[in-house]
C-alpha cells in the first residue's frame, strides 16, 4: 500500500480551509439555532404573563360599588389572517350577566379594544331569577403585530379584549368561569389550535380625558387568547424549495470540478440567481417591517453555501494550475465537498426543527 506523504503547504491548506468550513459553519448553526428555540421557548412565558393581571386589585377597590357581570365568549371562526396587512378577524360570541342595575345595557356600552366591529348581531335578552342575561355575536377586525421571527414554521399568540364604554367605578369584568371555549371544527388554514384560555385583565389608560379628578382611567377587560400553530411544512417548502434547488446545484459543481476536471465556476452566478430571487417568495407573504428570523438565517445559508462551494472550486483549480497536482486536488475537492455537504444539509435541518413548535 502506497503511502500519503503531505506537503507542509497542502497540510496548511486542507487544515485551513476545514476549520473555516467547521468553525464558521458550525458558529452560524449554534446562533441561528439558540436565538429560534429561545424564540420558542418564550411563547409560554408570554401565555402565562398575559394571563396575570398585575392591575386588578386596583380595579377592585375601584369598583367597590361597580356593578360586576360575568362575561364569557366562544370563537366560532377565524375568518381572515393577514399576517402582511397585521390584522385578523375572528368571529365569536360573547355573553353578559349581573344581578341589580336594570338600567345597564351591556350589549350597547361595550367594544372590542383595538378592533373594527363589523357586525353585531344581538341572540339574546332576558332576565332569569334577577339575573339579566344578554348574548350576542360579534364580527370584528383586530389588529395585531405578528410576530415572524419563526415564519415560516411559527405560532401566534391572537388575543382580544371586551372592554366596557364605562371605567370601573361603574363596571367590572367577571370571567363566568368554567363557559367559555372554542369552536373545535374551525378551520384555519396552515394552522390548527394549540391551546385556548379566557382571563380577567385591567387597562389603566394614564390620562383623566380632561376629567377634573385629574386620576387615570381604569377599566375592566375581558380577555380571550389563543394560540395557533403551522400545521405542515408546506409554506416552508414553497418559501425554500429554489433554494434547496441552487444548494443542490452547488454540490454538483462541486463534484464535477474534483472528480472530472472541469471547471464549473461559470455555473455558480445561476444558482446565486435562484438564491436571491428566491428571497422575495417569504418576503412578500411578510410586512415590510418583520423581524429577522428563520426566513433570513434559512435564505443567508443558501447563500453562504454558494460562496463557499465557489471558494472550493476556486482552491481545486489553482491547485491544479500552480502545483499542476492532481491528486492532491482530487483530494482536496473530496474532503471539502462532502464537509460542506454535511454543515449545510445538518444547518436545514437544526434550524427549522430548533423553530417548529411541536404541538
Amino acid at each position: 500500500m502506497k503511502r500519503v506523504i503531505f506537503e507542509k503547504w497542502q497540510i496548511k491548506k486542507l487544515l485551513m480551509w476545514f476549520l473555516m468550513f467547521v468553525i464558521f459553519g458550525g458558529g452560524y448553526i449554534c446562533y441561528t439555532t439558540y436565538t429560534l428555540y429561545n424564540d420558542k421557548s418564550g411563547e409560554e412565558y408570554y401565555w402565562q404573563k398575559n394571563l396575570i393581571d398585575s392591575n386588578r386589585e386596583t380595579a377592585k377597590w375601584l369598583g367597590g360599588k361597580a356593578t360586576h357581570v360575568y362575561t364569557g365568549t366562544y370563537v366560532e371562526s377565524i375568518k381572515e389572517l393577514a399576517l402582511r396587512n397585521s390584522y385578523y378577524r375572528v368571529v365569536c360570541c360573547v355573553w353578559f350577566r349581573w344581578k341589580g342595575n336594570d338600567d345597564l345595557d351591556m350589549l350597547s356600552n361595550f367594544h372590542v379594544y383595538n378592533g373594527t366591529m363589523n357586525k353585531l348581531d344581538v341572540m339574546e335578552d332576558t332576565t332569569i331569577d334577577g339575573w339579566r342575561y344578554q348574548r350576542c355575536r360579534i364580527d370584528v377586525t383586530i389588529n395585531n403585530d405578528f410576530w415572524t421571527v419563526r415564519f415560516p414554521l411559527e405560532s401566534y399568540q391572537l388575543r382580544f379584549y371586551i372592554e366596557p364604554n364605562v371605567p370601573s367605578n361603574i363596571v367590572v369584568l367577571e370571567e363566568d368561569e368554567g363557559t367559555s371555549s372554542y369552536n373545535g371544527n374551525m378551520g384555519i388554514p396552515g394552522f390548527y389550535i394549540l391551546r385556548h384560555d379566557t382571563a380577567e385583565f385591567t387597562q389603566v389608560y394614564g390620562t383623566s380625558y380632561g376629567k377634573t379628578n385629574k386620576d387615570s382611567e381604569v377599566t375592566s377587560e375581558f380577555m380571550t387568547q389563543m394560540e395557533i400553530n403551522r400545521s405542515n411544512l408546506g409554506l416552508y417548502a414553497k418559501c425554500f424549495i429554489a433554494l434547496f434547488g441552487t444548494s443542490l446545484w452547488v454540490f454538483i459543481t462541486m463534484l464535477l470540478c474534483t472528480y472530472h476536471r472541469v471547471d464549473p465556476l461559470s455555473m455558480i452566478p445561476a444558482a446565486l440567481f435562484g438564491t436571491v430571487s428566491n428571497i422575495m417568495v417569504g418576503a412578500n407573504l411578510l410586512p415590510d417591517s418583520l423581524e429577522i428570523g428563520l426566513l433570513e438565517y434559512v435564505n443567508a445559508w443558501g447563500i453562504l453555501t454558494i460562496i463557499a462551494g465557489a471558494l472550493t472550486i476556486i482552491n481545486i483549480n489553482r491547485i491544479r494550475t500552480k502545483y499542476n497536482d492532481h491528486e492532491f486536488a482530487a483530494l482536496f475537492g473530496r474532503i471539502m465537498s462532502f464537509t460542506l455537504m454535511f454543515i449545510v444539509v445538518l444547518g436545514h435541518i437544526l434550524m427549522p426543527v430548533s423553530a417548529y413548535l411541536a404541538g
